[in-house]
This record gives structure tokens, sequence and C-alpha cells, in this order.
């Protein structure tokens, strides 16, 4: 083989490599997919405040509603179905790339573990003896396309349920959420940036935070003045001082 033709060959084969090529979870067509056997809300409300293990064969189904993309949701996913939300464990990098915000989706839970972290529901792995978590990462994809899969290849934007402050519950964690008339009041006045957890209030002086992870691609962003419009996964932070909290999902979940 002449000299040329194996420098070609050879070039091909490293741009094959270093290609990022995700099949896990891959729709089929427009396949329906696995029907639900139960609502997310039905799941929520056999939640009694103690993590369990399913042994039935549960199914949930509903809308990815976050992208990592940002990387502000770190290796997790949450779907949303008629006002009530998940959050899938999965413990898997570029979930946007299988799994993109308004793909439907089914998910098993049988095996999986049931809890709740800041007001939101959450399905992961049991977690190991002596874990500190309520649950554990999914992990590979292999055990997530077991129990994750996407149902066709159409694409529905969700749509966050516009609310006031006032009108948040503790019922509505882990949904997508819009609030709008709110401006930023530091209680920090050095921190000008979305790193961490940042105050807004509304005109009746109601607050709520907002959470940006330190790695996220948009932490050192500075947060704009003026009044705005939040978008973001509803958190409730009973632990600490009963704050709701929005989880934004990239920098544009901030508009004025």
């Amino acid at each position: 083989m002449p000299r040329f033709r194996r420098i070609a060959f050879a070039f091909a084969a490293l741009l094959t490599a270093g290609c990022y090529d995700s099949r896990f979870g891959e729709p089929d067509g427009n396949a329906p997919g696995e029907p639900a056997t139960e609502t997310i809300a039905a799941l929520r409300a056999r939640y009694a405040g103690t993590p369990f293990t399913v042994t039935g064969d549960i199914v949930v189904a509903g809308t990815v509603t976050t992208s990592d993309r940002a990387e502000n949701f770190y290796r997790t996913l949450c779907i949303e179905a008629d006002e009530a939300a998940v959050e899938v464990m999965a413990g898997i990098d570029h979930l946007h790339n299988d799994f993109p915000t308004g793909c439907h989706v089914t998910l098993r839970l049988k095996g999986l573990t049931v809890a709740e972290s800041r007001g939101v529901l959450q399905i992961g792995r049991p977690p190991a003896v002596g874990s500190g978590y309520a649950t554990d990462y999914i992990g590979s994809q292999p055990a997530l396309a077991a129990v994750l899969a996407r149902n066709g290849e159409n694409l529905h934007s969700p749509t966050p349920a516009l609310r006031r402050i006032s009108e948040l519950t503790p019922a509505l964690c882990g949904t997508l959420v819009r609030i709008d008339g709110l401006r930023y009041t530091p209680e920090d006045l050095s921190a000008s940036t979305w790193s961490g957890y940042k105050r807004f209030t509304d005109s009746d002086d109601n607050t709520v935070y907002t959470y940006v992870r330190t790695y996220a691609r948009f932490a050192d962003t500075d947060v704009p003045v003026g009044t705005v419009s939040l978008t973001g996964i509803l958190q409730y932070d009973a632990a600490g001082d009963g704050r709701y909290i929005l989880k934004l999902r990239d920098e544009s979940d901030c508009r004025p």
C-alpha cells in the first residue's frame, strides 16, 4: 500500500477513535416504548419520608426537563409529567446527547431506590453500607440503558410552570418552574457571579434562591441587575432555613 494511503487510513482511524459515540438509550425510530404502570405523582405519594427499594415492576414516564450541557446538573437528569417530577441519578456524563431536553422517556424502577433530597424525589441504586447518601449513582451505560429508555426522536420543549414565590409548595419540588418580576438582592455585596447561592426578591419581599455549581460553565458570569425572570428546577431546603431554591440549567434560565 502506498505510504500516503497508509497515512490517510491512520488519520481516519484517529478521527473515529476521538469521536464521542454513545448509543445507549438510543431511540428506535418513533417507537412508543414501554407503557407506564404508575404516574410520577403516585410514586411521590408512595414516599413517606423513608428511602425504599422497589421490588415490583413499576414503570413511570415523563419528559426530560434538564440538561447537563452547562454542567450545573452533574450526571443526573429530571423527568416530569403532570406537575410531578423525579431526578434520575444516572452517574453518566454527556446525558444531553442521548436524553436531550424535551424527549420522552420511561424509567423502570425495579431494584432501584426511591429517596428524597432537598424536596426532590430521587431514583438511584441502593446506597453502599455506611454511605451518607440516600441513593447512589446508577453509574454505567449498560446499567442505565437497562432502566431508562428514550421513546422516539420527537422533542417537545418543556414549558415551565409560571408561579409566584408565595405559591411554591414542597410538592412542586423537582418540577420546572418560572418566576417573573425578581431582583437580585445580594447577601454578600462582594459576590457578583452566579456561583453558589444567590438571593432574589419579588415586589412583596418574598425571597427565592438560585443555585449554581462552582464547576458550572456559567458560574463565573455576573448575575444581571434589574428585574429578571428565573427558570429552574425547584428545590426546598427544609434542613436549613426553609428556603426555596431554583437550580438553573444554564445562563439562559435568567432573562430580563
